[in-house]
């Protein structure tokens, strides 16, 4: 009798988006897979609708005058931060590109 070869190979995602600059609107690839929030000025929630692990998550901003950070807080939320590139420190509210890469929970044996 055969049998299905198994493996623990990880099944490999990745999202790509953007987030408008008041967070509250996503466009891009993949955005019918995530939801987002404007929490503050400079700061979006994004909420994935499924679960990764072993996420890596790249954002970049669209234009010079902002830098952004991202900050994993679980499987499935990610708290995104802009600021004004000239101090780095002043809370800017920018459109935000975003790529996300994990394996989603429901693909692991």
């Amino acid at each position: 009798m055969k049998q299905g070869i198994k493996t623990n190979q990880r099944q490999v995602t990745q999202l790509h988006f953007v987030v408008s600059a008041d967070g509250t609107a996503v466009s891009g690839l993949d955005q019918n897979q995530v939801s987002v929030a404007d929490t503050g000025t400079g700061v979006k929630t994004v909420t994935l609708d499924e679960a990764l692990q072993d996420m890596v998550i790249q954002v970049t901003t669209a234009t010079a005058d902002s830098v952004a950070q991202c900050a994993i807080t679980s499987s499935t939320v990610l708290v995104v931060n802009s600021f004004d590139s000239t101090d780095g420190t002043t809370a800017k509210d920018a459109i935000c590109h975003i790529t996300v890469t994990g394996s989603r929970i429901s693909d692991r044996y």
